[in-house]
């Protein structure tokens, strides 16, 4: 169990910017979780404590919209999610910890140079 307050003076608002994200209203901002926790922890420990949060947060939402779901969508996000799902796993295993920083910063750069290079428009809808 992790008793430095320094770590949970991160993870808390962690994980509610994660949580803000997932609901829509912080679009993008899921993107920082790993990388802001990252300073208090290794990288994949800080990703195996937000993986969880995020597969539960993930079916919450999942059940939620059922109903609503586009099957064609999700033949193509299904298949897809779980091979990154297993080529992230065999990664964490074959990496070490300063290599899996170096690509999450990365990431999280490309994710933000995205953002910057195409804003989206305020008559457009929600990410």
């Amino acid at each position: 169990m992790i008793t430095d307050w320094h770590f949970y003076a991160v993870a808390i608002p962690a994980v509610i910017l994660m949580g803000i994200s997932k609901s829509g209203f912080g679009a993008g901002f899921g993107a920082i979780v790993v990388p802001m926790m990252a300073l208090v922890v290794p990288v994949p420990q800080a990703a195996a404590i937000m993986l969880p949060l995020l597969g539960i947060m993930d079916v919450l939402g999942l059940a939620a919209l059922v109903r609503q779901a586009d099957k064609r969508l999700l033949k193509l996000l299904i298949p897809a999610g779980l091979l990154g799902t297993v080529i992230g796993t065999l990664l964490f295993r074959a990496l070490d910890a300063r290599t899996v920083a170096g690509l999450v910063g990365g990431i999280t750069l490309a994710f933000l140079a995205i953002r910057l290079a195409f804003p989206p428009r305020a008559d457009s809808a929600p990410p």
